[in-house]
């Protein structure tokens, strides 16, 4: 009998051993393609992928950016740059690449430092990508990523336009006005109200063209959420309501594309270890029945 317990002892010492390094032992790799040589880039953890929405975690868990996958990065890249957050990880392109090793579940905000090749400026449009993803329905823990950028002279001034939209069915619980900073190579520089009085927008001219300029909403609103686009010298900023009601009878073609892409994006906080730790305690009686059917013998 003293046989038997140290027997059942050993195994339950192997099977909560391995329980953890199981629960843990999924990490991915990201390889990113980018012409330019000597460019940090820099991998955010955001939050988990749950019920086709991003969930915010960390230093994300109050941006009060939209969850929406397709829509996020521009945002998410204001949010991270303007409050100086920490990245997980920090790579420098390498012969025309940069690799993220030991990536573990999540979604993740990519972005990368401004780059020069004589005179003209390199700079990488921020992404979003899910750890894993899903290729023609087979989960993969490699991603590669032909990065997309702009690539233009630098010149001695530029413009930046900034429009507010709202979307929210003409809520009453609208404000009046907002305010949003104009920011200089991610530090504020100016700061403007937008309201009707001014249509919901405004255009700053003669800017030095030799900075990074980009634009962020100051106000906050628990009752919204915010989504930014950025095409050449325009910032558009929209504003949905929290309390819109979605409208599930949609069969558009681009709401139908969109639910077919997400919907393969996992359950990132989707733990594996239970089914060890199961799996181990089924060997462990099986082991106890031989035991005891030998004894009995």
């Amino acid at each position: 009998m003293k046989k038997c317990i140290k027997i059942m002892t050993a195994i339950l010492i192997v099977i909560f051993s391995i329980v953890p390094v199981m629960a843990d032992e999924n990490v991915g790799e990201v390889v990113i393609k980018y012409p330019l040589n000597d460019v940090a880039f820099k991998l955010f953890y955001v939050g988990e992928w749950k019920n086709r929405k991003i969930d915010y975690q960390g230093e994300f868990a109050n941006s009060h950016v939209t969850d929406d996958l397709t829509q996020a990065a521009e945002a998410l890249a204001v949010y991270a740059n303007k409050n100086q957050l920490t990245p997980t990880k920090v790579e420098k392109t390498n012969n025309g690449e940069v690799m993220f090793t030991n990536v573990k579940k999540g979604i993740y905000l990519i972005l990368a430092d401004d780059g020069m090749n004589g005179k003209e400026r390199y700079h990488a449009m921020p992404t979003l990508l899910s750890m894993p993803n899903y290729v023609d329905s087979t989960e993969s823990w490699f991603t590669e990523i032909n990065a997309k950028y702009n690539q233009d002279e630098v010149p001695d001034e530029t413009e930046l336009e900034v429009i507010k939209v709202w979307d929210d069915n003409n809520s009453k619980n609208r404000p009046n006005s907002i305010e949003v900073e104009l920011l200089r190579n991610n530090e504020v520089y100016d700061t403007k109200t937008l309201s009707k009085s001014n249509n919901w927008k405004y255009k700053w001219t003669n800017l030095d063209g030799s900075y990074e300029w980009s634009v962020y909403e100051k106000s906050v609103f628990n009752d919204y959420t915010v989504a930014i686009e950025q095409e050449n010298n325009q910032t558009i900023i929209t504003n949905k309501s929290n309390y819109k009601t979605p409208n599930y009878k949609s069969s558009s073609s681009s709401s139908s594309t969109f639910r077919s892409r997400t919907s393969r994006i996992p359950q990132t906080g989707q733990l594996w270890w239970p089914v060890v730790a199961l799996g181990g305690f089924g060997v462990l009686f099986i082991v106890i029945g031989i035991i005891r059917g030998k004894y009995s013998q």
